[in-house]
């Protein structure tokens, strides 16, 4: 993609079989930081972004008086600034409330002209519903939030078979006072559990900054969340996609295993990264 870093002709750095790492979580990846070139981590101050700069190039992080340049890891490994995907999901939160506003509209114009309903009435097959049953949280204040959702959600679809069988008994009236009393009630309930979620998605991005010294200067890293200081050892050659070819990542010099987990931590190649 167009942001990513220029490629560097400087020689990759080399590490031993077995050495010191920081493990980061950076979106779905491991990376792997060596020890001896890390300062210090912090949560991430605000930054402020000069025009022009390349998307990896997040800005400039103001720590202790210094303005040090601030890379988003994300981006350089050809993901979403955390920044743009939290974004994306208040969108997508604040347009699934506006489904159920419509939603209701719909429900009441079928009762006032006589007609069929044809939205979805299993919350399940909402738009909001495919996505709520589909997204884990591993954040336990955050999972609290979701949960408190489910009941005003399914309750609103309810009303449509309740509406339905007021219909058909010619109790319109009935029917269109059910769905003002819900707009009032579970409307304005799963709208402000919706701005709770909202709230719990900003409170949960703690973006991390990693002061490394790369090349005699100090930079700033962001990653997501920081999982361990511990020894590494590469894959050997044979299995590894970006030795043998298979695979190709810039800023990525090797593979390595984690003792306690499964996935890769990929080495990041810090002589490419001093050159940015």
């Amino acid at each position: 993609m167009s942001s990513k870093p220029p490629a560097s002709s400087s020689a990759t750095e080399d590490v031993s079989h077995s050495a010191r790492f920081g493990v980061f979580g950076v979106g779905p990846h491991l990376v792997g930081i060596p020890v001896a070139q890390v300062e210090e981590m912090f949560v991430l101050p605000e930054i402020r972004r000069p025009p022009g700069l390349p998307g990896y190039q997040r800005g400039l992080a103001t720590l202790r008086g210094s303005a040090l340049p601030a890379i988003d890891l994300r981006v350089c490994l050809g993901l979403e600034s955390a920044s743009v995907e939290l974004e994306a999901m208040l969108e997508l939160l604040r347009e699934r409330e506006q489904d159920h506003r419509d939603w209701l509209d719909e429900l009441e114009a079928s009762v006032r002209e006589n007609r069929s309903f044809t939205l979805a009435t299993d919350p399940r097959v909402c738009k909001f519903g495919q996505w709520y049953y589909s997204f884990k949280a591993e954040d336990a204040v955050l999972r609290g939030e979701l949960a408190k959702i489910e009941r005003p959600h399914t309750a609103i679809h309810e009303l449509a078979g309740q509406v339905e069988e007021l219909k058909t008994n010619e109790r319109q009236p009935e029917a269109l006072d059910l769905l003002e009393r819900a707009r009032r009630g579970l409307l304005e309930e799963l709208v402000s559990l919706c701005g709770r979620l909202r709230q719990a998605l900003r409170d949960q991005q703690r973006e991390i900054g990693i002061m490394t010294v790369l090349a005699g200067r100090r930079t700033v890293l962001i990653v997501d969340r920081a999982e361990a200081v511990t020894d590494l050892e590469r894959i050997p050659d044979a299995d590894d996609p970006l030795a043998s070819g298979e695979m190709q990542a810039d800023l990525v010099h090797r593979m390595a295993r984690w003792n306690g987990s499964k996935a890769p931590v990929l080495l990041l190649d810090v002589a490419r990264i001093a050159a940015l």
